[in-house]
């Protein structure tokens, strides 16, 4: 009987700590996930903070050279991005703006009038 009861508490002993490893090893898992998932989050919000400075640069580039057209590209401390004036019809121009980073592109499609005076926007986009 004696030996019975030791078997018993082994056995049990066992099945907790299997659970107890299972548990732990999950919560394991999904924090390595959730620092991930914030970790990605962060570059986004950094890489969309660095296209609407590109979008800046590129709109008093446009305000000082009208001639401008196609594709070009504007280089910041923290990387380069691609510029395309997609449409440029009279006074009104579209240029959509993209990062030239892979893991974390952003692109933004900006419209405004460029007038003999200035620029006004009308939109501004991410796409």
């Amino acid at each position: 009987m004696r030996q019975q009861k030791g078997y018993i508490a082994l056995l049990t002993t066992i099945i907790i700590m299997a659970v107890v490893l299972t548990t732990a090893a999950t919560v394991a898992l999904l924090s390595i996930g959730e620092a991930q998932s914030s970790f990605a989050l962060f570059k986004g919000e950094d890489t969309l903070q660095f296209v609407e400075g590109c979008v800046e640069d590129t709109m008093l580039k446009i305000r000082s050279d009208p001639s401008l057209a196609g594709t070009f590209t504007i280089g910041r401390p923290e990387g380069q991005c691609s510029v395309a004036i997609v449409n440029k019809t009279g006074v009104q121009w579209t240029v959509d703006v993209t990062t030239q980073d892979t893991r974390y592109k952003r692109t933004v499609r900006i419209v405004f009038n460029r007038n003999p005076t200035g620029i006004t926007l009308t939109s501004w986009q991410e796409q």
